[in-house]
């Protein structure tokens, strides 16, 4: 069969269609019953196949209908006799086969295989192109990993929504997983994106049609829903579980969120980015301030915003004018009521008032500001020290607290170190609290912290030890002098026999290490007493004393009013 005039013009008629418009499949017949073909269809790699899957529709996103894994570009329904292969290569390797049925009847040596061949290298270059172009589409409007929709369509779909209907009758969500590093860190990147696909498909299927979910990075998606649908939807939000990841608990994780939620009020008009932006300092605050799991965005959190930027103002004119004060919390010797030590903690007095460190810490720590205050705080109780030794007093060692942000500021021991030689003191009188690590990384970098502070004669304490979850690896490898059982189990010693079993193996363990042991939080004599029994003397809580300011912290020094704690 040669190149008819009709042939001709159908090919002319497809060309054009693909050049100006989306392709027309219904062209596709003309020339298939002009050249006896009854089925035309394809097998193609795409990879992971449901990243270009609408999950909505569950249909893929290219040109041509999917019927039990062929990609069939025409079928006329009629029976067919022979059937030929054409297979297509892209750098080497084998892309796509595509396969033609022919009619019954028709014979393949009465075939011009070149009218064929053209046609069939034709039809895959139009096809090709097309899934191209909705790939690209696709692509410009669906998240690359999950392929549910992006930030850009989620929010063209709001405002479209907006033609014809009140916004005030939508809720606007930020939600953030919790805890999702867990899942990287414990079962690996790949288990954590194959956890993030799955959360995002099942969250999916919790929106109507006519409301909007997308993914925008990492592990934060953006979803506007409508109010009356709120409590069905954040149930959902609350727990979704994750199946089949090898590496995890029992090959499963249970993800909850913290979401920010943006509620016009009656009188009040923004569009989806003014309303994104109050739906994510809602969730920041709700993560980092509130622990809430749900927060809407309000008159309050408007007004923490503004307290949160004035101390970050703030901030550097304070550690100018030393308003960051440490108070100090007396330990003692249960044995004999000796003072043996104080921690420092910080306290800011601002403009002739206290505010309280969970109203200025989180803030100080999302900002990085964490290292400096640390060290304001470290330089200001050795300045403490200084003035009690000036006086002729001998103050007993003083612990300062460092979080693991210090680790991955370069050289951060040198800065201790030049603190203390600044301030006239030797390593003796002071003491290094270090908190247990979670990341290797950090883990790592927490060693050689550690190691550099030793050689140099300081005295180093794990405090709330037993929280983290690489306790007994920290006390292999780092040369602590004290353990500090962390207040959680001294509230329940008394109380919960597990509790008090894990102390006590803790306390026998760090008397074998050569190290001390003392106990956070103890309140009332009962604790003080079990805990002597299990072989710890030293305390530090409220049945001794309250954190006290500088003036009180000299009168426990010269007089020492503590007691034996069996009196």
């Amino acid at each position: 069969m040669a190149f008819s005039k009709k042939l001709i013009e159908n090919i002319k008629a497809l060309l054009h269609s693909a050049a100006m418009e989306n392709l027309n499949h219904d062209l596709y017949r003309a020339i298939c019953e002009e050249l006896h073909v009854v089925k035309m269809y394809y097998e193609m790699d795409l990879g992971d196949e449901d990243r270009y899957r609408n999950h909505r529709t569950g249909e893929l996103v290219i040109a041509a209908k999917e019927v039990d894994k062929q990609l069939v570009l025409f079928d006329s329904g009629k029976k067919s006799g022979f059937s030929r292969q054409y297979r297509y290569y892209y750098e080497g390797y084998e892309y796509v086969r595509a396969y033609i049925e022919f009619e019954e009847g028709v014979k393949e040596e009465e075939l011009d295989d070149s009218v064929y061949d053209l046609c069939a290298d034709l039809v895959y270059i139009l096809a090709s192109r097309e899934n191209l172009r909705r790939m690209l589409d696709f692509a410009e409007t669906s998240d690359v990993l999950t392929g549910i929709p992006n930030i850009a369509y989620c929010q063209k779909k709001y405002d479209k929504m907006l033609q014809n209907a009140d916004p005030h009758d939508f809720l606007l969500l930020r939600i953030n997983l919790r805890n999702f590093k867990y899942i990287n860190e414990v079962a690996g990147a790949g288990a954590g994106d194959e956890a993030i696909i799955q959360y995002s498909r099942k969250l999916f299927r919790a929106v109507e049609d006519d409301e909007g979910l997308c993914r925008l990075g990492g592990d934060n998606f953006v979803a506007f829903i409508h109010k009356e649908n709120s409590k069905k939807f954040l149930k959902k939000v609350s727990s979704i579980t994750i199946n089949k990841l090898k590496a995890a608990p029992n090959n499963q994780f249970e993800i909850g969120a913290w979401v920010g939620i943006s509620s016009l009020a009656d009188d009040e008009e923004k569009n989806f980015l003014e309303r994104l932006n109050d739906a994510n300092v809602a969730c920041g605050i709700g993560k980092s301030r509130l622990k809430q799991d749900v927060v809407f965005y309000g008159d309050n959190l408007k007004e923490m915003v503004m307290q949160g930027r004035d101390i970050i103002a703030a901030f550097p004119a304070a550690v100018k004018g030393h308003e960051f004060k440490p108070f100090f919390q007396p330990k003692v010797d249960m044995r004999t009521g000796e003072l043996v030590g104080f921690e420092a903690l910080c306290r800011w007095l601002h403009d002739g008032h206290f505010i309280l460190p969970d109203q200025f810490v989180p803030i100080l720590d999302r900002e990085g500001l964490i290292p400096d205050l640390d060290l304001t705080i470290f330089n200001e109780t050795c300045r403490a020290i200084r003035s009690w030794k000036d006086m002729g007093l001998n103050p007993p060692r003083i612990s300062s607290n460092f979080s693991r942000k210090n680790l991955f500021v370069p050289r951060f021991e040198n800065k201790i170190l030049r603190v203390l030689e600044d301030n006239g003191l030797v390593a003796e009188d002071v003491e290094i609290e270090i908190t247990e690590s979670t990341k290797d990384i950090e883990y790592d970098r927490l060693i050689s912290f550690v190691k550099t502070l030793k050689e140099k004669g300081l005295f180093i304490s794990i405090d709330d030890f037993g929280t983290g979850y690489s306790s007994l690896s920290l006390l292999h490898n780092i040369e602590a002098d004290i353990i500090k059982i962390d207040k959680s189990f001294t509230d329940m010693v008394t109380e919960d026999k597990k509790s008090a079993i894990l102390i006590e193996s803790v306390i026998t363990i760090a008397r074998k290490l050569d190290m001390q042991t003392i106990a956070e939080g103890v309140e009332t004599k009962e604790q003080g007493k079990m805990l002597m029994d299990m072989g710890c003397n030293f305390a530090q809580g409220f049945y001794y004393s309250k954190p006290v300011d500088y003036q009180d912290a000299t009168e426990l020094i010269k007089k020492n009013p503590f007691k034996p704690i069996t009196e």
